[in-house]
């Protein structure tokens, strides 16, 4: 399996995706796979940062500077989360190019 963190470049959702908030929970309905996907408030805050692309260490600064969460725990929680969602087609890696 692919780890999110051992590619260079940024981390965005797929494409094709329609969600919702309901009671707190977000709900996404991946329209290409015809499945629905449920993340709790800490997955929808992920996801909410995801919005606009972004690194793995700008998603482990931003939760451990809002949650009570150390740092290695924190990055460890966001691989496996980023790793759920690139297996099910939620997750897309925009590789860096060299300048």
């Amino acid at each position: 399996m692919n780890n999110p963190t051992e590619a260079c470049g940024t981390l965005r959702r797929a494409d094709g995706l329609l969600t919702a908030d309901v009671d707190g929970e977000l709900l996404m309905m991946s329209v290409e796979q015809g499945r629905y996907f449920n993340l709790n408030s800490v997955g929808s805050r992920i996801w909410e940062l995801l919005a606009a692309p972004v690194a793995v260490d700008e998603l482990v600064d931003a939760l451990t500077a809002e949650y009570d969460v150390a740092p290695d725990e924190a990055r460890q929680e966001v691989e496996r989360f980023l790793g759920a969602l690139r297996e099910r087609g939620l997750l897309v890696t925009d590789n860096a190019s060299a300048a």
